[in-house]
């Protein structure tokens, strides 16, 4: 604990990507509420550019736009409704810190393709497995990997002994490294700043579980079931990265497990579209992808060993020992 309590301090000390300012932390607590008067939420966004900027950009975007575009703030939380503003508001508080703060030994490219693999197979996931946590599942995944920004300036020569390592590896998560070198990992420092942050039980404990292997079919409980999703979500970004790995596509299917009667056709789905929807991301956030090929040849691989992990599982017992993501 005391290394994990040390870590939370210095971080606490120099944030590199600072709380969620009191515009955001109003707005969100605003929308809590179902019943909330959507005047008054119109009015807190108002007061603050940035948000407001990415509220009518996401309005008039062609998911949510009508006929006419609108540059009423009003009129685009009617159309996107209360979750999705939720998202908006958060999306943009992370995105913007995150911004500045791509860890020393991430190329910034490869690191934004990582965090917005997962929020986007979150989000995919989430609008088949559990609709209406479909954008919140979105922010969780943008989410996943926070620890590792904060972790990476707040004791930069510790964890750039994690990182070296993982940049040598081809197979380890930097999950595993972090409990090695450090004894304390990012989704667990994650957890804890969005604890600080005031954020909803069901993010924190996603962000802190995302690594969690699963032992058992999902339980039929609403958080749990939200972060095996994020789970799920956080392999597809690993298998796009990292390339196809029958062990993390086997991880995959477990995460699933209980969740869909049709995982083979879901997760070729979801595997499937992955690239064109992490480009149309990162298209409405202006974050800067680069070469996307890669992802594609790898996410294709994962594809084609679908049918012969699928097979595999059906014959060994669901308690068999899986590689950690």
């Amino acid at each position: 604990m005391k290394v994990f309590d040390d870590i939370l301090a210095e971080i606490r000390r120099k944030p590199r990507i600072p709380a969620p300012s009191q515009a955001v932390t109003r707005i969100m607590a605003m929308t809590r509420d179902p019943d909330c008067d959507i005047a008054r939420v119109a009015e807190a966004i108002q007061r603050d550019a940035a948000i407001t900027s990415r509220l009518l950009r996401e309005a008039n975007c062609a998911m949510f736009a009508a006929a006419k575009k609108t540059s009423s703030v009003r009129d685009a939380c009617m159309r996107l409704g209360l979750a999705r503003i939720r998202a908006v508001v958060m999306n943009q508080h992370v995105v913007g810190g995150m911004r500045d703060a791509c860890p020393p030994g991430f190329h910034p490219n490869r690191y934004w393709q990582g965090a917005l693999a997962t929020s986007v197979a979150a989000g995919d996931l989430g609008r088949r497995l559990l609709p209406s946590q479909a954008d919140d599942a979105i922010t969780a995944g943008l989410l996943c990997d926070i620890g590792v920004s904060l972790m990476a300036f707040a004791i930069p020569p510790t964890y750039a002994k994690v990182l070296s390592e993982y940049a040598k590896s081809q197979t380890a998560s930097i999950d595993d490294i972090e409990r090695r070198v450090l004894g304390v990992s990012h989704a667990e420092i994650g957890a804890a700043i969005l604890t600080d942050w005031q954020l909803e039980e069901h993010l924190i404990v996603a962000v802190g579980r995302h690594h969690n292997l699963p032992d058992a079919p999902c339980p039929d409980d609403g958080t749990a079931r939200f972060a095996r999703i994020v789970a799920a979500a956080a392999v597809c970004s690993r298998l796009a990265l990292a390339g196809s790995d029958m062990e993390h596509v086997e991880c995959l299917f477990r995460q699933l497990d209980g969740l869909t009667p049709n995982p083979d056709a879901l997760v070729g789905d979801v595997l499937d579209q992955l690239v064109s929807h992490i480009k149309e991301t990162a298209d409405s956030l202006a974050v800067e992808l680069g070469e996307t090929n890669e992802l594609a040849a790898n996410l294709a691989d994962a594809v084609r060993g679908i049918p012969d992990c699928s097979a595999a599982m059906s014959t060994r017992p669901m308690d068999s020992p899986v590689m950690r993501q």
